[in-house]
């Protein structure tokens, strides 16, 4: 192991910090490897952790990790990609920290989406700070750049202290739920269209930048979470199962959950489509079987007639 790579870490923010600086001299690829591997393994030491302090600061470091690979087109989703420029995940616009109007504003577009992304983009900006505030000598820049921070901060610390995570819903993947019956509503079958269309390629992050074509204010992610928040006071409200017990279909409110590219009960559902799947193809083969046996019978449906039709008696000389 050279020098270099002896100073990666990840044991706290400012670690992490210096190991993306030091991975600055190698190529895109190496660094998106490394990266991805510190990431494993600092994910792995937080399962055998339990002192608070050191548990908080190889969270900072997986924030800083997780934020530079979504900015670098090196997330869990792409990792297997051709090319890590074939899947380049749009920035949402108008983030940032220069000062505490900025960090306010910052909130409020954050407001509404995946609290998985929001906390990402939360710890990476004040990741993204610090580095600032290391190679500024302004006073008022700096004063403002704490103040921005302190804002952050504070509302990362109420995001973890009432678990705001618990309300992230996770996406179904686009091939589970194209298996599944379209949508009447003509709101999610645009939705669904955006997920698996051209630019998204079934990869939700894109949809953070993509917009319904009658709202250019409203990006999808928002406008998914919503409608999934609806769906789910129905169908508490309502006391509605969510598969039928004969069949162990979703039922109708499940499956307008499900276009919207979620479910409560995501391994059901998938355990559902590999059954819908397999019992389709059997149905296929069976078709085709019958197909190949119907020209056989009307093959031998034709030597039939031919036998029950009476052979014309040849005309005697008598006759």
């Amino acid at each position: 192991m050279s020098e270099g790579e002896s100073k990666f870490g990840f044991k706290d923010m400012e670690k992490a910090l210096e190991t993306l600086r030091l991975l600055e001299e190698h190529d895109m690829q190496y660094r998106k490897l490394t990266v991805r591997g510190l990431l494993g393994r600092a994910k792995r030491v937080l399962t055998l952790t339990k002192a608070e302090e050191k548990l908080k600061n190889i969270n900072d470091a997986i924030g800083v990790f997780e934020k530079w690979l979504e900015e670098n087109g090196g997330g869990a989703s792409n990792k297997n990609a051709k090319t890590d420029n074939e899947d380049k995940v749009e920035t949402v616009p108008g983030l940032g920290f220069k000062d505490k109007a900025a960090a306010e504003a910052t909130l409020s577009i954050l407001a509404e989406r995946d609290p998985d992304y929001q906390r990402l983009a939360i710890k990476g900006l004040i990741g993204s700070s610090k580095r600032v505030l290391s190679g500024t000598k302004n006073e008022d820049k700096i004063n403002a750049i704490k103040e921005a921070v302190q804002v952050l901060e504070e509302f990362l610390e109420k995001f973890e202290t009432e678990n705001r995570i618990k309300d992230n819903r996770a996406y179904l993947a686009y091939s589970i739920v194209a298996k599944l019956p379209e949508p009447k509503q003509e709101l999610a079958a645009e939705f669904l269209t955006a997920y698996g269309g051209s630019k998204a390629k079934g990869n939700y992050k894109h949809l953070r930048t993509m917009y319904p074509k009658d709202d250019d204010s409203t990006s999808w992610d928002i406008v998914r979470n919503r409608q999934i928040a609806k769906l789910l006071e129905q169908i508490k409200n309502e006391n509605v199962k969510l598969f039928d017990a004969e069949t162990g279909a979703p039922t109708e409110l499940h499956l307008e959950l499900i276009h919207w590219a979620y479910s409560p009960q995501q391994d059901k559902v998938k355990a559902y489509v590999e059954k819908l799947t397999k019992k389709t193809a059997e149905k296929r083969k069976q078709d085709d079987s019958s197909s190949d046996s119907g020209t056989d019978s009307d093959n031998d449906d034709d030597d039939d007639e031919k036998e029950a039709v009476p052979k014309k008696k040849k005309k005697t000389e008598d006759e």
